[in-house]
């Protein structure tokens, strides 16, 4: 579900005989709501401690060439909480394809009333794409061999918004704004980076002393795409166990477990079934998260974007 991979993608489905497969911009992961930073950068201004989250994605495990994700996010605030520094990497292969990414975020918290505070962020840095057509199954590897990419740099700019209060918050951001396409002569196709909006939203209701409800919402938009739609909802047991289920409209449901192993190190686990005619061909994707928060008191906060 990468469109930075188009060519790629299109090329590992024309030899399984499939049809084409939409993609998004951005990696795509379940948990999003564990690892805000990565999507929107004013999420660096809501946060009450310094954190690291870790992902790690298998998709469409058992296809050859599937994608593979890692990402790694630190954040911090300082200034008396009224700003954020942070850092977000990225790590994506797919079939032939590699691509790494490296961004640096800051962000500022204005307080509008008591209640309700925002928060805009930026973020700046750069992607490097390789693809290495030897890595594939071709008629004339030779000649196609020829159309690799190698390192090929573009930057990466973007920004965000996220207005919250203590049990409600609603963000919006463009990760990058600006658009690549790589095209070969040769093969006559396109790797496409297109700019792509998110939206995002929850909820935290505490449903008696122990039981806590987080419902959360995701949608990506790309031009020329279908609306990616995500929603997920996470019950919160004893302020150590998660438990949840996700829908991504038209393509997975997902089932969520997570575990305050610490009083500061949370530990997620995920598995997307997919519900559309692809999910013949492979056998789910797994998603791991952990996340260590400095100099954490307890797994509750009063706001609710860092109750996750």
């Amino acid at each position: 579900m990468k469109s930075l991979y188009i060519k790629s993608i299109l090329l590992i489905i024309s030899m399984m005989a499939l049809s084409p497969v939409i993609a998004q911009t951005e990696p795509q992961f379940s948990n999003y709501m564990y690892n805000v930073q990565q999507f929107n950068p004013a999420m660096a201004g809501e946060l009450e401690q310094a954190e690291i989250t870790g992902f790690f994605r298998s998709q469409w495990t058992g296809l050859e060439g599937a994608p593979e994700s890692q990402w790694l996010s630190f954040g911090m605030p300082i200034s008396n909480n009224k700003m954020g520094l942070g850092l977000n990497l990225v790590n994506d292969k797919i079939g032939p394809a590699s691509y790494k990414s490296f961004s640096l975020v800051y962000a500022y918290r204005i307080r509008l009333n008591e209640r309700i505070s925002l928060s805009l962020g930026v973020n700046a840095g750069g992607s490097l794409l390789d693809i290495d057509f030897t890595r594939g199954n071709f008629e004339n590897p030779g000649e196609i061999a020829q159309n690799n990419f190698s390192n090929e740099f573009y930057a990466r700019v973007g920004a965000g918004g996220i207005i919250s209060a203590e049990d409600w918050f609603l963000g919006f951001s463009v990760p990058n704004f600006f658009g690549q396409d790589f095209y070969d002569d040769e093969v006559r196709n396109v790797v496409a980076d297109k700019i792509q909006y998110n939206l995002f939203a929850g909820y935290h209701y505490d449903l008696n002393r122990t039981v806590t409800l987080r419902p959360s919402l995701l949608a990506n938009i790309v031009e020329g795409n279908p609306v990616t739609l995500t929603a997920n909802a996470n019950v919160l047991l004893y302020d150590r166990f998660s438990i949840g289920l996700g829908y991504r409209y038209d393509e997975a449901m997902t089932g969520m477990l997570g575990f305050q192993i610490l009083d500061n190190l949370f530990a997620g686990y995920s598995y997307d079934y997919a519900t559309n005619d692809f999910s013949e061909y492979h056998n789910g994707s797994h998603e791991i998260v952990l996340k260590f928060k400095f100099n954490r008191s307890g797994f509750q906060s009063s706001r609710a974007l860092n109750s996750y």
